[in-house]
């Protein structure tokens, strides 16, 4: 959240605005004269669900409530965070270039202290007497001399004090050691190692920064794996261990393995399976897979074949399938379509014999890369696990799996795809398969009915509305900023399509002055850090953005009419909600003429959006 967010979170848009005009209850939402323009009849319209306003007369603009204050106020974005936040009490931060500079040499210098961590385990799994038992440990384990250094493997000495002593004289400090979690604090006074007697899996990123450990006990320590705790380098749910290793073979191969654990990820490298990574635990993050699909939409799940990794697999259908865009507007895509992207299935190897992936790998390869070559669709794996816990005489057990099966059904876009299961989930209950179509519509439509109560209520708040468009205006931003050649960019770019004051400001500075520097100059220093994560959000692109001028240009014009088409959707939803709920005015009659000549050139609008996206869908299948 940032400072922007917070404010709006503790005004109320309806008591801010009713200090400049008198509003009149509309239902849900509030209408008033409007304060820009004269009128007799009330066209300005407060939603307190969405903390948004919209004049639907002759201003016909809207926004939240800081481009409220400034039209009203005549000030601008800067002058507005100025005043809104001294309403709210809340403090503004103002973070300096060089204190950015500092931050960022702060965590340069955690990233080498966590190197120089790596470096002291590893010459210890190799030099120390010590280091016996975690030697003997991987020598149980097949590892080779390889790829102990290649995954540079180590041993955490079975002392209180070894690595801070170690790193004090290399003159890093203790709060830099805690900052990384190397280190924990003693209830008195001082501190102790986290990792002691404990065979070493330094974690890295992407970029083959070391941000964190794992380590495996050596005796009967528990807990059996400890890992790094959240730090400011460090969050588990964003880790893919051995993906610095893994993103050449899985680009290769556009194929990716998951795995759950250290040793099963090893494993696969020593025996040429490079395009495998692991969770570092059996639950699968939105995070983690987003990570992976910006490399490949091949994804296989091959977690070990105990209850909880099942589990595990099972419920790792859910978040696979939220990571599906519905919309073809992520950069990472490239040329894939839509219809393309509804074909996409994460496939699982399927385990059995109590084994894990570790231990299939060293006894045959050729075993695993079968296993690999059958995997199978997860809908599929799932169904099956569900179907061989029931009782199959047991129509309550049949009941409950078709139950749970219906709604991942009705995810499936593709009319065939859904056909297919619906058939096979028929025949594997031994159903007719005219009741699992009956009860799949009927939950359709239930969906559907709730659906459109929770559109005609507005029920999104600012938030949900915040993580719809937030993350397609910061992009479109980061594109700008990052890539000088998009200003010559022939684009139906407008402020309006912005829901956010913070970027709808920034992209205002940029149709002015193109200049980064100049921008960041001109904008409030409250706002110099939300900047600056802008500015480096580019190292999120694939590769192929910065090689090809074209594949800019597309991923901006579709980014754009992205924004458009939520603009132009969220207004008609506003329409219907201020219809809804002032119905039995006597001014609706008006209004809803106002609003159909609007709703005229608005339809036409998302015409020609759709005529674009067409335009856009025929281009990349030809890239």
């Amino acid at each position: 959240m940032n400072i922007v967010d917070e404010i709006k979170q503790k005004l109320d848009i309806t008591e801010v605005i009713g200090q400049y005009t008198k509003l009149q209850k509309s239902g849900r939402n509030f209408k008033a004269i409007c304060p820009f323009h004269s009128e007799k009849t009330p066209s300005f319209f407060v939603f307190p669900d969405k903390q948004s306003w919209h004049c639907f007369g002759a201003c016909g603009t809207g926004g939240d409530i800081f481009t409220f204050i400034m039209k009203k106020e005549g000030l601008d974005f800067g002058q507005a965070l100025q005043l809104l936040a001294e309403r709210a009490n809340v403090r503004l931060e103002y973070k300096s270039a060089q204190s950015t500079h500092d931050e960022q040499i702060r965590h340069d210098r955690l990233y080498k202290l966590n190197e120089v961590a790596a470096e002291y385990f590893h010459y210890h799994l190799l030099h120390s007497p010590e280091a016996e038992a975690a030697k003997a440990y991987a020598l149980k384990r097949g590892l080779s001399e390889q790829v102990i250094t290649d995954f540079q493997l180590g041993y955490a000495l079975n002392k209180w004090d070894g690595l801070i002593s170690y790193l004090l004289k290399s003159e890093y400090s203790e709060e830099d050691m805690l900052a990384v979690g190397l280190i924990i604090p003693r209830e008195n006074s001082g501190y102790y190692d986290r990792f002691r007697n404990r065979l070493i899996f330094p974690i890295k990123d992407t970029r083959g920064h070391t941000i964190g450990f794992g380590g495996r006990a050596l005796d009967d320590s528990l807990p059996k794996y400890l890992n790094s705790p959240q730090t400011v380098l460090f969050d588990k749910s964003n880790v893919l261990y051995g993906i610095e290793r893994a993103q050449p073979a899985i680009r290769m191969k556009d194929s990716v393995v998951i795995v759950e654990g250290y040793m099963d990820t090893i494993a696969a490298h020593q025996f040429g399976f490079e395009n495998t990574v692991a969770s570092l635990g059996t639950a699968l993050t939105g995070k983690q897979i987003s990570t992976l699909r910006r490399l490949s939409k091949n994804i296989v799940v091959a977690l070990d074949a105990d209850t909880a990794g099942l589990e595990a697999t099972a419920r790792s259908i859910v978040t696979i399938d939220e990571q599906i865009p519905k919309e073809h507007w992520m950069p990472w895509l490239e040329s894939r379509t839509y219809e393309e992207l509804v074909k996409y299935e994460v496939q699982v190897v399927e385990i059995t014999g109590g084994k894990d992936p570790d231990e299939i790998i060293r006894q045959s390869p050729k075993k695993w890369e079968q296993l690999l070559r059958e995997s199978q669709p997860i809908i599929d794996f799932t169904l099956k696990k569900e179907i061989a816990n029931i009782t199959q005489d047991n129509i309550k057990d049949r009941s409950a799996v078709v139950s749970k099966f219906l709604p991942i059904l009705l995810q499936i876009d593709d009319q065939v795809r859904r056909a297919h299961y619906v058939q096979k989930l028929s025949a594997l209950l031994k159903l007719d398969e005219r009741f699992v179509r009956d009860a799949m519509f009927s939950l359709q439509a239930q969906t559907k009915k709730q659906d459109h109560l929770r559109s005609s209520k507005i029920a999104n708040n600012v938030t949900e509305g915040s993580d719809i468009s937030r993350p397609i205006e910061e992009y479109c931003l980061a594109l700008l900023l990052h890539f000088p050649d998009l200003q010559e960019a022939d684009t139906n770019l407008s402020a309006d399509y912005f829901e956010h004051s913070e970027n709808k400001d920034i992209l205002l500075k940029w149709l002015s002055n193109h200049d980064t520097q100049w921008i960041r100059d001109n904008i409030d220093p409250a706002m110099h850090e939300y900047f600056e994560y802008l500015c480096s959000f580019h190292n999120q692109f694939p590769p192929s953005l910065a090689q090809n001028k074209q594949e800019r240009q597309i991923a901006l014009n579709d980014s754009i009419n992205r924004l458009q088409e939520m603009h132009i959707r969220n207004l008609e939803l506003k329409k219907k909600s201020m219809l809804d709920e002032d119905k039995d005015s006597a001014d609706t009659e008006q209004q809803l003429r106002i609003l159909i000549e609007q709703g005229i050139n608005e339809s036409q609008q998302l015409k020609d959006i759709f005529y674009k996206r067409g335009r856009f869908f025929s281009r990349t299948k030809r890239v």
